[in-house]
């Protein structure tokens, strides 16, 4: 079967928009409809990219990811984006006083489906 996003698939539900697992198509395996993503392909925002669509956000003191993704978004789903835009590998080595980019919430949608595009 070829990928397919899971919006695309019947039997599973519909997720939220900014959910990691949206930019990863479906694959499936066996006779019993066993879905997987594929999750090994590299991320990364594009080279090109306008600087202008991100903001800085300095952390107060050490927070997870979703944390700082609920109060930069109103959602905690976008922790793999602020990992993904500055380049942390490791997202407990975070310390106190680090300053990160973010997407700006005007330029989410766009920059989601230009990563979408480049997992195709």
């Amino acid at each position: 079967m070829e990928g397919k996003f899971q919006d695309k698939v019947e039997l599973l539900p519909d997720l939220e928009l900014y959910r990691y697992e949206n930019i990863f198509k479906l694959y499936k395996q066996g006779e019993n409809d066993y879905y997987y993503y594929n999750i090994l392909k590299k991320i990364k925002i594009p080279e090109d990219i306008n600087e202008q669509i991100f903001d800085f956000v300095k952390f107060p003191h050490a927070m997870p990811l979703t944390t700082l993704s609920y109060r930069v978004y109103g959602t905690t789903y976008l922790w793999w984006l602020i990992m993904v835009v500055n380049d942390i590998s490791n997202p407990m080595s975070i310390e106190s006083g680090k300053r990160v980019r973010v997407v700006k919430k005007a330029s989410l949608k766009v920059l989601l489906e230009s990563i979408k595009q480049q997992l195709q």
